[in-house]
């Protein structure tokens, strides 16, 4: 095919995504549909295991099983790649969304959130599973127990279906290197998080750079930073590629994990999906709360020592610690520098010459997507 005859980038984006989320579809489903028919030798309650995953995976936008694509693509040495390197990047897809549903379902129980992805959080729906069917003890402890099983549960069927891919087994061996420090980084992320909430982050310099240094191993590792690096590894790319993949998906994943901390002050909750407020109560020690306590003032501060945290605060009182992070400018220094990433992350791809332009372009998409501000005020 000759350059005239070459579709559109756009064109080769929108065929190329579809064919990826059919087959991270095709994936996931069959291999839950296998594990149901192991559970199921076990009981029929157990085997609901799989059905509760299935159920718990609908809705989600596949984010990081397209950075994984994308970094592939990125780093091919044709433009348009084969049905096995497809069928190879889906798979990985599939194996970190699994990653991705147990971090959340964890998640949800260490931060006490009641909502995820605009439904009751996994944990709350077996609470009320125990409520409905009259079970016997703590609906609660029992909500709490079925999230860390079930999570537990999608970590080693995620192990499971990252050991299926196929490939050239160096590059295969070099993708598994990606996948094991992703769960190893994400984990050591979460207990950062965990510290830092209970003030016992010590080798930080300060509040923002202990949520900054949280941002760096819990978010950026299995959001943007492996999952590129995965599909890179997987698809051969050389040490140069996998550097400068590096250095933008640290750029792009802080980005992204400072913009969702903005959507908890002036996003919309029927889009996130999550409570608006919902940082403040549970007390999350983010960056915009480290600037908006370095930028108030003794009264201010007293206020956020009172609300922060609190799961009693009433809706009047996490709105007037949202209208401080506002007036301190904390919500604008956190935009301005969603931005300054966003821009960071677009030169250094831009200059990237040793990556596909197909790739670039769609890492450049998702970059987009995941870092826009535009239409932030503050």
């Amino acid at each position: 095919m000759t350059s005239a005859d070459t579709p559109p980038v756009d064109a080769r984006l929108h065929d190329l995504d579809e064919r990826l989320v059919a087959r991270v579809a095709e994936i996931t489903h069959d291999e839950l549909a296998e594990r149901r028919r192991q559970l199921s030798a076990i009981s029929p309650e157990t085997a609901e295991l799989a059905d509760r995953l299935l159920d718990y995976l609908e809705g989600g936008k596949l984010l990081r099983p397209r950075f994984c694509f994308w970094g592939g693509i990125a780093a091919l040495g044709q433009e348009q790649p084969t049905e096995a390197q497809i069928s190879a990047l889906a798979r990985y897809g599939a194996a970190i969304e699994l990653v991705q549903a147990a971090a959340l379902m964890h998640d949800d129980v260490i931060d006490h959130s009641p909502v995820r992805r605009g439904r009751p959080a996994l944990h709350v729906q077996a609470d009320q599973y125990h409520r409905d069917g009259g079970l016997t003890g703590s609906a609660e402890d029992f909500g709490t127990a079925v999230a860390i099983v079930l999570g537990d549960l999608a970590l080693s069927w995620a192990e499971q279906i990252a050991a299926g891919v196929e490939g050239e087994p160096r590059a295969v061996a070099a993708a598994r290197r990606e996948f094991d420090a992703l769960r190893t980084e994400v984990m050591s992320g979460q207990f950062l998080d965990i510290l830092h909430q209970a003030g016992g982050y010590s080798s930080a310099v300060d509040a923002e750079q202990a949520a900054l240094s949280v941002i760096r191993w819990k978010t950026v590792p299995y959001t943007v930073l492996r999952p590129v690096r995965i599909g890179a590894a997987l698809m051969g790319g050389s040490q140069e590629a996998l550097e400068t993949l590096s250095g933008w998906s640290i750029e792009v994943g802080t980005a992204f994990q400072l913009r969702d901390d903005l959507l908890s002050v002036i996003g919309d909750q029927h889009e996130t999906g999550k409570p608006i407020g919902g940082d403040i109560v549970e007390g999350k020690r983010t960056v915009l709360l480290a600037r908006t306590e370095a930028a108030a003032g003794a009264e201010d501060r007293a206020l956020l020592a009172e609300v922060v945290g609190r799961a009693g605060s009433s809706a009047q009182e996490v709105a007037s610690v949202h209208d401080l992070m506002i007036s301190t400018g904390a919500v604008a220094s956190v935009v301005q520098e969603v931005r300054q990433r966003a821009q960071h992350g677009r030169l250094l791809l831009a200059d990237a010459s040793m990556l596909g332009r197909t790739g670039r372009a769609g890492l450049g998409a998702l970059a987009t997507l995941a870092t826009d501000v535009e239409d932030f005020t503050a």
